[in-house]
């Protein structure tokens, strides 16, 4: 990699195709004086903008004058409470898998005792009997929309599943969904027992799966119901396979071209798919150098295709992810070497780590013993009439055979060999290699439903082991739309014969929802596996916003302590305890953790020192001069039950719908701001987001907002936690403040708000936010609470409602003053903490030092702002204006250089011009002129726009000669990736979607899917930082670059009191193409841009350290060692298999009657 870079940038400094002389390097501008002027004058701007149309001293001032109650926290009762809570919740799912699987095998064995009359059809079966989720007119009418499902379901009754493959007249199948309708009433009962339950559902052995609540089935693109067979289920094959050793040889040679070689990946892959963490794999890509006919060598090798080339790996979802991008990448090409292959296939298989339980060798070839005329095994001589090519390669298979005959006496267990032959037919050599060896062969001439062709495979594993250990999976991702979960499975066996899994799911929010309500101030929790993988960090993306199944990464790359690998230790033991850590400035970190009973899971809180006593704010005693406050939810004031409640409401409101010059599609109030509260507000975010009676929630919301009663937190049927009112009344006048403000860009203002830390957030006009909204988790909330002495401006951005282009200029405001007196501050050293008397920004931890209303000691002094943030406050304004104010700032002093002015270049030219941008402190432009033409719906052209892509020459300079931007690259386990470019999401009309709409989207959706091009990947994530040391004394940096984009002198300077840069770049000159197309100036951008690139996984690093097989450990499950029926033809057809020896002579024996 960095090779590559360095020979890019080689490329760059190439300077043949272009004339770039307007400059030397003594060479000098004429617009430094013009361009501190300029910072100046646009940070007066935006500072001027904040202070009229924020009014942050008011919030700030409602804050310090709230009072406050101090709680001591102990991090071991918060981890008691929780481990109690988790275990209750993992105990019930395990609790009703066990009574289900119980009642599987009760009903099947009574099913079979009693049975004495003939098996009928599916159609004679009652409908309590059988409803089938493929025939909507069996579900008519029943089916209604569960928030908790995301769909309709019943909750009446079952539906049934069959695979497309499985014959809907066979005894079996009817058998099985004759009997399983006696779950109905267990199914109802485990629901009652518990409101946290999801799916349940038994998958058995005939290729059936009924499934609790009822649904109709997904459908594909084409409006075609999606195949779903259990059995193939990873969920399903670790309950009845049990753990197992696989490793996958493909024949890569010549031969395979074409699609031969796109089937052998398509098995591949599918293997792949279906196994779990429990399992170990490698894949074996054979192959090896040959001459063609004119001498030359090509070169090719046997190799193992995962990260540990000796070694098998655990089958997790990163191994899986990076086998089947290693094996897409694959080419056919060589000669054939199998004797090779299967060498290190039996080799990879007696290596630890490995299960020990079950060995398996998945064999894909086409049989052929040669590759063509042109591949030939040796180099070729010359003779006096020429050039003679070495012989044609012709392979020996029964090398092969003795390779694999005499490596597997010394296996142990004994493996099992599954061949597939690709279009041709030479079955012998893969039949015989098969059939010796206890497994079996089949035929692929296509591609299509590998899972259906490759059955003998897929019925092996599902009845191989005795298995009767129940299990948790690994976190996936649901094919039935409920996100990320993991399912509690149960193996049901009845009289030694495997006939089912039952599975029980457990959704991941739920348990995120355990751990983050019982948060506060900077704490937060985290939740590994037994094997230190990280379930849940708050580094991590939701689980509600993953696209595949996750990639769990090691705790370790999270919590980088370095005492932290005891702490882990510990947990991955199960204990319970609590550890402090010192950081280097000398304060504390404390860690409280715990196991989860009945999982294998284990979880932490982090206390910081000023976590340990919570300040929480109190609601004003005296009300008497606060007006009422509005749930977000406007319509719903309309609503007949809402206006019962609350008759005056809407008439109070003066609602406004679909105000079409300012707000289209909207609805909102100039009269009062509104109250959202984020899912983190509520006693349970889970039942909130999927709650879907909006009047409810205005009533709920508006009687508590507006109560006098105490407010008692999360306790009996409260809905809100603790302090939530408090929040909502100690902003509620600043309304006031917002409406009658007058300044000149008002009309340009869309909204005004205020986020705090609760996730209270009100809003001005009052509109509808997106149901799942958070303000703490929005970029410009996260921008300015991590310097909340700055004034922070967001980079362009199309607004969550929809309004059009915006910017977001927000400023901090911290909890309120901490009263100290001179004798707590007298011993301290700087920087001061909150409470003590200050002269400057720079006295304090905060870096805010400023005059408070807050009562207490020195009231009448500068005092430290507190250090926690309490919230941010801001306003969006429409980028337009924005960028034309700032413009206007920047006129030259001359008259003849002011921004975007064309003027003569200084080798004559008549084509230069004075280029100004803004960009923030991670590189990415908040202001360029080419911003105001980009239409508002295409994103892309706009947000988070990196100035290495626009001005190349100018970042590479600042990077590499003035250190002024530091690149920092980190990985992303969990990104997403784009087929085709994102499109914005528009209504009907052609305007974009409102908050209602989207959070409709779920319910209103039809059957047919839409189309997504995002999927989840790997990406190495490169950004940039400025390092403000670089600009010197002066404050700017210059300089002079010409490249093969452009050419010109620039400037840069910061803002020093907001997050952004100016940079001026006087006599621009871009050069155009010297033919079609610039490929130095792309390659110039590209090498100095940030973003999000996607990668082949590096799990490289993440090898198991297990030594020991779980065959030594007395942990695999009975085998069934049973016997495969295999059969094939030779090459000869007289010497045929006994089946078709007997059919050729029955032939013939017609043929002479």
């Amino acid at each position: 990699m960095r090779l590559l870079q360095i020979l890019l940038i080689a490329l760059v400094h190439t300077r043949a195709e272009y004339s770039w002389t307007e400059y030397e390097d003594g060479a000098h501008g004429s617009l430094e004086g013009d361009v501190l002027n300029w910072a100046v004058l646009i940070q007066n701007y935006i500072l001027q903008l904040a202070s009229d149309g924020i009014k942050k001293d008011f919030s700030q001032a409602y804050l310090d004058s709230a009072n406050y109650t101090f709680e001591r926290k102990d991090g071991r009762d918060i981890v008691e409470q929780v481990k109690q809570e988790l275990g209750d919740y993992f105990s019930k799912k395990k609790k009703a898998a066990e009574i289900l699987a119980q009642k599987v095998k009760e009903i099947y064995e009574d099913f079979i005792k009693h049975k004495k009359f003939k098996t009928g059809k599916l159609t004679d079966l009652k409908a309590k009997q059988y409803r089938d989720s493929d025939i909507p007119e069996q579900l008519a009418g029943s089916l209604k929309f569960a928030p908790y499902y995301k769909q309709n379901v019943s909750q009446e009754f079952s539906t049934i599943k069959i695979a497309d493959e499985v014959p809907r007249e066979e005894e079996m199948t009817v058998d099985t969904v004759n009997f399983t309708a006696k779950l109905e009433d267990t199914f109802k009962e485990n629901a009652g027992n518990d409101e946290f339950l999801r799916w349940q559902y038994f998958g058995s052995t005939a290729g059936i799966v009924r499934i609790y609540p009822g649904r109709e089935w997904s459908t594909n693109f084409a409006g075609f119901y999606n195949d779903y067979d259990p059995r193939v289920r990873p969920w399903y094959i670790a309950a009845t396979s049990g753990p197992k050793d696989v490793v996958i040889v493909l024949d890569c040679s010549l031969s395979m071209k074409g699609e031969k070689f796109s089937i052998a990946k398509g098995v591949a892959k599918t293997v792949i798919n279906t196994l779990t963490k429990q399992d170990y794999v490698n894949v074996v890509c054979a192959r090896a150098s040959h001459w063609d006919q004119v001498g030359k060598l090509h070169y090719y090798g046997t190799t193992a295709l995962s990260c540990q080339q000796d070694t098998m790996v655990p089958a997790t979802i990163a191994h899986r992810k990076d086998l089947k991008e290693k094996i897409q990448k694959l080419k056919a090409g060589g000669t054939s070497e199998l004797e090779k292959g299967l060498e290190i296939a039996y080799d990879l298989l007696k290596s630890n780590p490995r299960t020990g339980c079950q060995s398996v060798i998945v064999f894909v070839t086409d049989g052929q013993d040669t590759d063509g005329e042109n591949i030939r095994c040796g180099p070729g001589y010359y003779t006096r009439s020429g050039y003679v090519p070495g012989p044609i390669c012709k392979y020996n298979w029964t090398k092969v055979w003795s390779v694999a005959d005499g490596k597997s006496k010394y296996s142990l267990p004994q493996t099992r060999i599954f061949s597939y032959l690709i279009k041709e037919d030479a079955e012998e050599f893969p039949g015989r290699l098969a059939c010796s060896h206890r497994g079996s062969l089949v035929k692929l001439n296509n591609g299509q439903n590998l899972i259906f062709q490759m059955r003998n495979y897929f019925d092996f594993l599902s009845s191989s082991a005795l298995n009767t250990k129940a299990m948790w999976t690994s976190p996936y991702l649901d094919a039935w739309g409920l996100g990320i979960m993991v399912t509690y499975t149960i193996p049901v066996i009845s009289n030694g014969t495997t006939i089912g899994v039952v599975g029980v799911d457990a959704t991941l929010d739920q348990i995120e929802n355990f751990l983050t309500k019982h948060q506060w101030g900077n704490v937060y929790s985290f939740l590994i596996n037994k094997e230190g993988e990280t379930i849940y960090h708050p580094k991590l993306k939701p689980s509600t916003n993953l696209l595949e199944d996750p990639i769990f990464i090691p705790i370790t790359q999270l919590e980088t302590d370095e005492e932290f690998p005891l702490i882990l230790k510990d947990m991955r033991e199960g204990n319970t305890d609590m550890k402090v850590i010192e950081q280097k400035d000398k304060s504390t970190k404390t860690f409280f953790y715990a196991a989860i009973d009945d999982s294998e899971y284990s979880f932490a809180y982090i206390l910081t020192d000023t976590d340990k006593e919570f300040r929480r704010s109190q609601e004003p005693v005296d009300r008497s001069s606060y007006t009422t406050s509005y749930y977000n939810l406007l319509k719903e004031y309309l609503n007949p039950v809402v206006k019962e409640e609350f008759p005056h409401a809407w008439e109070e409101l003066e609602i406004l719908e679909n105000e079409t010059q300012r707000y289209p599609g909207l609805t909102i109030s100039y009269k009062h701001s509104t109250i959202f509260l984020a899912p983190k507000s509520h006693c349970d975010p889970i039942q909130y987001l999927y709650d879907d009676n909006l009047a409810k929630k205005t009533i709920n919301a508006h009687r508590y907002m507006n109560s006098y009663e105490t407010d008692d937190g999360c306790v009996g049927d409260q809905v809100y936690d603790k302090g939530i009112r408090a929040d909502v009344l100690i902003t509620q006048p600043i309304e006031e403040i917002w409406k009658s403000r007058e300044f000149e860009s008002l009309s340009q203002v869309k909204w005004t708000n205020i986020g705090l830390r609760s996730g209270v957030f009100r809003t001005y006009p009052g509109h509808r936010s997106k149901r799942g909204y958070d303000p703490t988790k929005r970029p410009w909330y996260r921008r300015t609470s991590s310097t909340p002495w700055r004034t922070s401006i967001s980079t362009p951005y199309m607004d969550a409602a929809g309004v059009g282009k915006i910017v977001t200029i927000s400023q901090a405001v911290f909890e309120g003053m901490t009263p100290r007196t001179d004798e707590d501050c007298f011993n301290i050293t700087q920087p001061l903490p909150g409470g003590c008397v200050c002269e400057v920004d720079t006295d304090c931890i905060s870096r805010v030092c400023y005059v408070s209303e807050a009562p207490g000691p020195n009231s009448d002094q500068r005092r430290c702002a507190t250090e926690r943030v309490e919230g941010v406050t801001g306003l969006d304004i429409l980028y337009d204006d924005f960028q034309n104010r700032t413009m206007e700032a920047m006129q030259a002093s001359n008259g003849l250089k002011s921004c975007n002015q064309h003027y003569t270049c200084p080798n004559g030219e008549d084509k230069c011009q004075t280029r100004c941008y803004l960009f923030d402190s991670k590189a990415f432009l908040v202001m360029d002129p080419d911003f105001l033409i980009a239409s508002a719906l295409d994103e892309s052209k706009y947000e988070q726009v990196q100035l290495g892509t626009k001005e190349g020459e100018v970042m590479k300079d600042l990077i590499y000669k003035h250190d002024f931007f530091v690149r920092v690259e980190s990985i992303d386990f969990q990104g997403s990736c784009r087929i085709t470019p994102e499109e914005p999401k528009l209504s009907l009309d052609g305007i974009p979607k409102n908050p209602g709409e989207q959070d409709d989207y779920i319910r209103n959706k039809g059957p047919i899917p839409q189309f997504n091009s995002e999927y989840g990947c790997i990406q190495d994530v490169i950004q940039f930082k400025t390092n403000d040391k670089a600009l010197g004394p002066s404050g700017m940096i210059t300089g002079n670059v010409s490249g093969p984009c452009m050419s010109g002198f620039y400037y840069v300077t910061s803002l020093p009191k907001t997050n952004l840069y100016l940079l001026i770049i006087e006599n621009w000159n871009s050069y155009p193409a010297s033919l079609f197309y610039n490929f130095n100036c792309q390659i110039t951008r590209s090498i100095v841009n940030s973003g999000a690139y996607r990668i082949i996984n590096g799990t490289c690093n993440q090898a198991s350290k297990s030594s020991r097989t779980l065959a030594e450990e007395g942990k695999c499950p009975k085998l069934s060692d049973k016997d495969l029926m295999c059969i094939y033809t030779t090459a000869t057809p007289l010497t045929s298999t006994p089946v078709l020896i007997l059919l050729t002579l029955f032939c013939t024996y017609l043929i002479y009657l």
